[in-house]
């Protein structure tokens, strides 16, 4: 007990500020609640995993305010003379779904006035340079959506400087190839800026397991979607070499939560009588898949990229509503699942 006590605790302090003042604050009797929704003999390893996990990659308000500290002091973005290349430099507000670049780009307004006197609206009437914030990258599809309808109208010559917490380095390497191709027809040298890329073996992916009636019939489901649009899909993980695990304290580890939040996601997605396409047990993903398994959760949300076990369900919605029926680690801005938008 006094081991379990201390994750909760350890979990409860380092996610405190997660939505602070929006939903009720974190305690140990909030992930007391979520946790025990799971087999009793996986619990205390989720507690112990998850601990681990947050404490290398949940972003507190702290943590991106000095990340974005750091990356505003760098000459290659203010110059030589830092004030004189800030007001140069328009804060863009372009972001088609969610509130994520209007927030961050108001914790940006806040370093400004602290460090250099500035406030971000008052920047970059005229611009030679531009930075584009957002929380994660995961799939790529909201900031190329973004940013391909804003290129054209950048300013010739100027800078474009994409300020990232996280992100997933495959679709990194794609969003880059995309830009940079935009960004050379508009004479505009871009640059991301990141405080961690993830390689896919980081994220949680199951390895191949049977037995869970509802997991079964959702992978036998997603196989047979793929064969009628001929794909070949590779559903499971495959090993990780020894020696290269990330994530998780332990390959043994790593199989626990993965199958527990596999078996809960698949619960969560034969929830709703009609659930959308891309809902999957380990988050949001238009492509087939067992869903995206990201694993980043920052103060101000967590991404419907990361596993449905950690964010979906809504206590507060009436008995019989399927949102009802699992309680959250972190109660997500936007409750319905036609809300949820990819990052």
């Amino acid at each position: 007990m006094r081991e379990r006590r201390a994750f909760l605790e350890e979990i409860t302090r380092i996610s405190a500020d997660y939505r602070l003042g929006q939903v009720p604050p974190i305690t140990p009797d909030h992930v007391n609640r979520w946790v025990s929704q799971f087999d009793p003999d996986d619990q205390l390893v989720i507690l112990a995993e998850m601990a681990r996990i947050l404490g290398k990659h949940y972003v507190s308000q702290r943590k991106a305010s000095r990340f974005i500290e750091k990356v505003l002091a760098q000459e290659e973005i203010c110059g030589a003379d830092p004030i004189s290349g800030l007001r140069n430099t328009r804060f863009l507000e372009i972001q088609r779904h969610g509130s994520s670049q209007n927030e961050l780009v108001a914790l940006t307004d806040q370093v400004l006035k602290k460090n250099y006197g500035l406030r971000t609206f008052l920047c970059g009437s005229f611009p030679k340079a531009y930075i584009y914030i957002d929380d994660c990258l995961v799939t790529g599809y909201t900031i190329l959506h973004d940013l391909e309808g804003w290129l054209p109208k950048a300013v010739p010559g100027s800078r474009l400087h994409i300020i990232l917490f996280s992100v997933d380095k495959g679709k990194k390497d794609y969003v880059w190839k995309r830009l940079k191709v935009l960004a050379r027809v508009r004479d505009v040298k871009a640059k991301i800026w990141t405080q961690h890329e993830f390689q896919r073996m980081e994220y949680m992916w199951p390895q191949w397991f049977s037995g869970d009636a509802r997991v079964d019939l959702y992978v036998e489901e997603v196989y047979r979607r793929g064969r009628e649009q001929g794909l070949n899909l590779q559903l499971f993980r495959p090993d990780i070499p020894p020696g290269t695990e990330l994530t998780f304290s332990s390959p043994e580890a790593r199989k626990i939560v993965e199958r527990a939040f596999m078996a809960a996601g698949a619960y969560i997605v034969s929830l709703p009588k009609q659930p959308k396409p891309e809902m999957r047990p380990m988050g949001y993903a238009k492509l087939e898949s067992l869903g995206s398994g990201a694993v980043t959760v920052t103060y101000r949300n967590c991404p419907n990229n990361c596993p449905l076990a950690l964010w979906w369900g809504d206590p507060d919605k009436p008995r019989g509503n399927p949102l009802s029926k699992w309680y959250p680690l972190f109660k997500r801005k936007q409750s319905e699942n036609n809300l949820y938008t990819f990052r």
